[in-house]
């Protein structure tokens, strides 16, 4: 009786630990991964006041087609154009947190920061409609962009803004 007494209780406490460990978060992320992280309005404030250049702080939620299909561009974009001054800055704006938008920063290899802003970042920002740009220059929003654009447009968005920051 003792010894399957035992075998019952190393089956139960193996049957635990899976269960446990299933349920844990994932190890921490290989490094350079770009990762979602909550961001608050302060710390939106933070982002776009420290630019010399100008920013395009892009709302969007990983259930939109019009953002996922804007998403490639904009990674192209700032492929071509980061190393000439340009800052794109998501802000996801899912109901489920961070951990809905990741997937996607994931398989589209998003290079640039990828933030999840929640309700107070979209009242603040009177966000009704997505995808939206917001152009913002020396940490005040003189622009703003609704609905999905075109490669062509993004761009030349983008080469009127570069040339703006050497000003």
């Amino acid at each position: 009786m003792y010894k399957r007494m035992t075998v019952g209780v190393v089956v139960a406490l193996l049957c635990m630990t899976m269960i446990v460990g299933c349920s844990q978060d994932e190890s921490p992320p290989p490094s350079g991964k770009n990762l979602v992280v909550p961001i608050d309005v302060n710390g939106i404030e933070a982002l776009i006041k420290t630019q010399d250049c100008p920013v395009m702080l892009v709302a969007m939620a990983s259930w939109c087609a019009p953002c996922r299909a804007e998403l490639p561009i904009l990674q192209k974009m700032y492929e071509k154009y980061k190393d000439e001054g340009l800052r794109i800055i998501g802000i996801s704006l899912d109901v489920g947190g961070p951990s809905a938008m990741q997937p996607l920063v994931d398989q589209m290899g998003l290079g640039f920061p990828v933030y999840w802003g929640g309700e107070k970042v979209t009242a603040k920002y009177s966000i009704s409609a997505i995808p939206l740009t917001y152009v913002v220059k020396k940490g005040k929003i003189v622009e703003k962009i609704l609905g999905q654009r075109s490669e062509n447009f993004i761009e030349g968005k983008i080469v009127s803004l570069l040339g703006k920051c050497k000003e």
